[in-house]
C-alpha cells in the first residue's frame, strides 16, 4: 500500500488469529529502510519483494520496532542477504523461542490430523531467529538519499519498542493497536504509565497516516487521534484496575 511518495504499507501478514502483522518500508533514493520482517521467513520475502520494487538497485536495511517474534522473525532472510539490521539493545531472542511459539500454534489448529502432521511448522520453514546486529538505546535520524527519518523511543508495550517517522507517516508497531484489545501482558503499571508517556510523544507529532503492528492503517487527524485516545483510554482502566484488559476471570 502506498501511503506517500516514499513510504508504504505491507499489511495482513500471517501470524496467529486474530492477529496478522503489518511492516512498512521507506524507499529513499539510495536506501531502502524496512521496518519490521513479520513473523517469518515467507513474510519477509513478501516484503522484499515490494521493497525491491519500488528502487531495485536500492541499498536494504532493516529496523525491527520492538522484540517480539511477529516483528523480528524475518530478520534471518534478510541477514542472509547481507543486510544490515537495527533494532533496541535489549532485542535478544532465540531459535528456541520460535520453536516453542510454533507447538503452541500447532495445538490450536482444530483439526487433529493437521495438528499430528505439524502443519503449524510449514508457514515458519526456513525462519531462523536473527538478533538486530547494530543496537541502540537512543532516538536518532536516518538519511536514505533526500528522506530523513527519525528513529523515537516509544517505550511501553515492551522496552524495546521504538517508532519510525518519516513524510506524515508514523510507523508505530504495537504502540498504538487499533480495533484490536492491546497486549499488555509484557508489563505492569510502570510500563502502562510509560506506554501512555509514548503515546503523548506521538501525538505532538505532524503525521496523516499511522501504521500499527496489527490491524488497518489508521488515516486523516480525527482517525488517528480517536485511535490514540481509545489507547490511552485502555491503559487508564489497566492502570486503575491492575490488570490487562484480556486477563481471564
Amino acid at each position: 500500500m502506498r501511503l506517500t511518495d516514499n513510504c508504504y504499507a505491507v499489511t495482513g501478514l500471517y501470524y496467529i488469529p486474530p492477529w496478522s502483522v503489518n511492516a512498512g518500508f521507506i524507499a529513499g533514493k539510495k536506501k531502502t529502510l524496512i521496518v519490521d520482517t513479520g513473523g517469518s521467513s515467507i513474510s519477509a520475502q513478501t516484503i522484499n519483494g515490494y521493497a525491491i520494487s519500488v528502487n531495485p538497485d536500492n541499498e536494504i536495511i532493516v529496523i525491527n520496532t520492538e522484540k517480539h517474534l511477529d516483528h523480528i522473525g524475518g530478520n534471518g532472510y534478510f541477514a542472509d542477504k547481507g543486510n544490515l539490521i537495527f533494532g533496541h539493545k535489549s532485542i535478544d531472542r532465540s531459535q528456541n523461542e520460535l520453536i516453542l511459539s510454533i507447538s503452541e500454534f500447532n495445538c490450536l489448529i482444530p483439526n487433529a490430523v493437521r495438528r499430528n502432521a505439524n502443519e503449524a511448522a510449514i508457514a515458519f520453514k526456513n525462519t531462523k531467529i536473527v538478533n538486530p546486529d547494530h543496537k541502540f538505546d537512543q532516538a536518532f535520524d536516518m538519511d536514505l538519499g533526500g528522506i530523513q527519518v527519525h528513529i523515537i523511543m516509544t517505550p511501553g508495550h515492551t522496552k524495546s519498542n521504538i517508532s519510525v517517522y518519516a513524510q506524515k507517516v508514523l510507523y508505530c508497531g504495537d504502540c498504538v493497536i487499533p480495533e484490536l484489545l492491546p497486549n499488555l501482558e509484557e508489563g505492569k503499571v510502570a510500563e502502562w504509565q510509560r506506554w501512555i508517556d509514548s503515546l503523548e510523544i506521538i501525538e505532538l507529532l505532524n503525521f496523516e497516516y499511522l501504521v500499527p503492528g496489527h490491524g488497518f492503517v489508521v488515516s486523516g487527524k480525527s482517525d488517528i487521534h480517536s485511535t490514540i485516545s481509545r489507547m490511552k483510554n485502555i491503559l487508564g482502566d489497566a492502570i486503575r484496575s491492575g490488570k490487562a484488559p484480556t486477563t481471564e476471570l
